[in-house]
């Protein structure tokens, strides 16, 4: 219960009776002055009003996102071990279970605890002594702001996580999830932990049937290391100076809080259902194309609060009984009541809609049992009720919620506090007349009702010897009298009856609630993902982004990069992207400076942004699904800071290989800067061969021109160069002779370089061209590139005449021949 230690904190109570139906605050207070003696008057008092929330900002949507998630992890044997994860938000009451059958580096385990990046993390005590496991040294390594909690292994029980599922999971999905949870036995002595940790050490636990439990698959999402989201700057700018240019900053255009988690969620773990994308993407474009929907639609989320942590608060509670839980009983109902509200204006926004996904969000906003809250909430509360913080709120709000007739008992009760408060305003206007003082009525929880008055107010020298309890503070004193000590107590005895009653009638209403739970958490859940929709749409028609498709090919035409755009909107230079399954390794180079780094990020962002269903800046843009996103950046441009760090980078490309199959997506800049020129260069080409074979998406920047020579005996590998724009590499002078031409040498020695320079690039090309190894490679290059726009001309035949494929075949015949003779020619 709120109290209040000090005078200057205290509330001023209502002092007429009649005034408490409506549950307001009074400001004025009982005064007297000479000559002119007044009763206690009873002024009309302030509501407290009730506003939506503003758009969520500040801690969820940066670095400074709230962190609510603790886990439990436990692992069994064997060289590819299953581990069992379970995470649950004590914000929203909503548990992810998780069973992996995980390798050595535990790379699923990681990126799946990094997207929610717990604040505590318990593990079996035999993981952590005598000697630590492999899990939890590369938690440790990998999530290093999170607690490793031991607890004794035997909390780790399958059993009892069973039962503890049983016991609390919402009814509605109790069968769906019972299917085939009981063989999960990691993931649920992993759930056992954690539930008995919230019971035992946080003095909390939940109602039967209440809890949301989700098992997720790992298939179904992108995967992408902690070190990979921070390299991209996901959620988190590397300055740490601006959250806000971070791609989590750029996109976040929602207005609740609900939305705001639910686009955090999905940037860290994108999507890899193309169906299911593609109906986020229909909704994207049906809204942005529907003014009046989507006007209306941005209004009703406006008036939203976070209806997740208010679905917490009716089905967590404390484990010993809560004084501060009773009084926020009412608050709760008051922001349910809001809530119900705020539902029905979105529900009639939606109701033009005709995208399938927009229906669904629909039906499950229009719930009955959203309806029947709304009833039974109707039936009991009055209406006049508003939220209240003060501690005198509170009470007043606790005793007259109810509305009057609903109970009998009730009303005699309170009647009953109604008159010993007026008993206590009758004292106090007979004080005011009897000693000629302008009193104030304070209200505090520790004293009850008591006195005050200014040091200029006073007639005399001193207070008269009935007022007791004196206390001094500046210019003000306050005290109490025996009487009016009497009379409070009387008050707590009528005010206990009241409460016993009350409580019990709103406990009554909130236990109906709770049986129904689940249809708040689906339309909160609804809500989220409509609000982060509604984001998207907003971002495609103001910066004029683009609906991604999907393919075998990785094709952008004039991207850019969504954050880099948004800082330097003017001064930004598209670039180009076109990879597929006859150039997968695609090597960049350039001179420092030249935007190698921001390009890398560039194609790995608008990735994560059409796997999450949003729009992507660029004139057009086609993806391959990625299953797997994997990232080797260098961070600062010194090579000196890049040595101390050798051992870093080499950590991270060996998680890279161990890892990476056909359906991943690799950017990697300037590997090997951090040791010597013949060391870094033996290290890049082994790394490259190795993924090169892999088949994956590789985009490699590099200061290594030597790369781009002995690379070329690979017939999938692309040679980029970037300066302004990403283009073909050709040869051309570098830039040693127009640096000497700026440095003022002779003439002479000027033009004999460059006659120098132009002879042995040309003895250099001849030698290359007649290289019978060169033609090889050549022949093996072109027929890929055939072999890849057969497979391209086949999937789009059924929409091609007989007459147009033959031509497109034809094309492509003559094309393989002329490049064929070219070869056979050089020499």
């Amino acid at each position: 219960m709120a109290s209040i230690d000090s005078v200057s904190n205290t509330q001023t109570p209502c002092p007429h009776p009649d005034r408490f139906s409506s549950l307001r605050s009074c400001s004025d207070s009982v005064s007297s002055h000479t000559g002119d003696r007044s009763k206690a008057n009873t002024p009309s008092p302030t509501n407290a009003s009730i506003t939506g929330r503003s758009k969520a900002s500040g801690p969820s949507s940066s670095s400074k996102h709230s962190n609510s998630f603790i886990a439990a992890v436990v692992e069994g044997r064997g060289t590819r071990a299953e581990v069992g994860l379970c995470i649950c938000d004590l914000k929203t009451s909503e548990v992810v279970l998780s069973q992996l059958a995980d390798s050595s580096t535990y790379a699923l385990t990681l990126a799946k605890l990094s997207v929610h990046a717990p604040f505590e993390i318990l593990v079996p005590a035999t993981a952590v002594g005598p000697v630590k496991s492999k899990l939890v040294v590369a938690i440790e390594e990998y999530l290093p702001f999170s607690t490793i909690t031991p607890v004794s292994r035997q909390l780790f029980s399958d059993t009892t996580g069973l039962q503890y599922i049983q016991k609390y999971n919402v009814k509605e999905d109790s069968a769906s999830l019972l299917l085939g949870i009981p063989t999960k036995y990691f993931c649920l002595a992993a759930t056992a932990a954690v539930f008995h940790h919230i019971e035992e050490m946080r003095n909390a636990t939940f109602l039967s049937h209440s809890v949301l439990f989700k098992y997720q698959i790992c298939s179904e999402f992108m995967i992408m290391d902690c070190t990979t989201t921070k390299n991209l700057e996901l959620t988190v700018n590397l300055s740490g100076r601006n959250d806000k240019e971070t791609l989590f900053g750029v996109l976040n255009e929602t207005l609740t809080p609900m939305g705001s988690r639910c686009l955090r969620t999905n940037i860290l773990q994108p999507l890899c259902d193309q169906k299911t994308i593609n109906t986020r993407l229909d909704c994207v474009q049906e809204l942005s194309q529907n003014e009046d929907t989507f006007y209306a639609l941005k209004t009703g989320l406006k008036a939203f609060r976070d209806t997740d942590h208010l679905i917490t608060s009716f089905i967590q509670v404390p484990t010993k009984p809560s004084i501060k839980h009773s009084e926020q009983s009412v608050n709760r109902i008051i922001n349910l009541k809001h809530t119900l509200h705020s539902f029905a204006a979105v529900t009639e926004a939606l109701n033009p809609c005709k995208n399938r996904l927009l229906k669904t969000i629909h039906r499950l906003l229009s719930d009955f049992r959203l309806a029947k809250f709304m009833e039974l909430i109707d039936n009991v509360i009055e209406p006049t009720v508003v939220l209240e913080k003060t501690a005198l709120g509170l009470r007043n709000q606790r005793c007259f919620a109810v509305k009057a007739g609903y109970n009998g008992l009730l009303d005699v009760a309170r009647q009953t506090y109604k008159e010993a408060i007026n008993d206590i305003f009758d004292i106090v206007n007979r004080y005011v007349e009897e000693y000629d003082i302008s009193l104030k009525i304070q209200f505090s929880v520790t004293m009850g009702y008591y006195l005050s008055v200014t040091m200029d107010q006073l007639t005399g020298a001193e207070l008269p010897l009935a007022f007791i309890n004196v206390v001094k503070k500046n210019k003000t004193l306050t005290f109490t009298t025996l009487e009016l000590v009497k009379k409070n107590a009387k008050i707590n005895d009528s005010l206990m009856e009241v409460y016993l009653m009350s409580d019990k009638i709103v406990n009554d209403l909130s236990n109906e609630i709770q049986s129904d739970i689940v249809a708040l958490y689906k339309a909160s859940e609804a809500i989220a993902l409509l609000d982060m929709i509604l984001s998207f749409a907003h971002l495609c028609t103001v910066r004029n982004y683009v609906r991604p498709d999907f393919a075998d090919t990785l094709v952008i035409k004039q991207g850019r990069h969504p954050v880099v755009e948004k800082i330097h909107s003017t001064h930004f230079v598209p670039n180009d992207t076109y990879v597929s399954a006859a150039n997968t390794f695609q090597i960049i180079s350039g001179p420092n400076m030249s935007g190698k780094s921001t390009y890398l990020r560039q194609v790995a962002l608008l990735t994560i942004m059409a796997q999450i269903g949003c729009f992507v800046p660029a004139e057009y843009a086609a993806f391959r699904i990625t299953e797997q996103l994997f990232s080797r950046i260098c961070s600062d441009d010194s090579i000196e800071l890049n040595a101390s760090t050798f051992m870093l980078e080499m950590k991270e490309m060996a998680y890279i290989l161990h890892n990476v199959n056909e359906k991943s997506l690799v950017i990697i800049d300037e590997l090997g800067r951090g040791t010597s020129t013949h060391d870094g260069l033996g290290i890049a080409f082994a790394v490259c061969e190795d993924l090169i074979h892999s088949r994956a998406f590789v985009f490699f920047a590099t200061h290594f021109q030597e790369l781009t020579r002995t690379l070329a005996v690979y017939h999938n590998v692309a040679n980029l160069h970037l300066e302004a724009e990403v283009r073909d590499i050709k040869l051309r002078r570098g830039p040693g002779l127009s640096l000497a031409k700026s440095l003022d040498l002779p003439p002479d020695i000027i033009c004999r370089a460059v006659q120098v320079s132009v002879g042995l690039a040309s003895l250099q090309e001849k030698a290359r061209q007649g290289s019978e190894s060169e033609k090889v490679v050549a022949r093996r290059r072109v027929l890929a590139q055939i072999a890849h726009e057969v497979v391209l001309i086949q999937q789009v035949s059924e929409r091609m005449s007989q007459k147009e494929l033959i031509l497109a075949l034809q094309d492509t015949q003559q094309r393989a021949i002329a490049q064929m003779l070219a070869i056979r020619g050089r020499g």
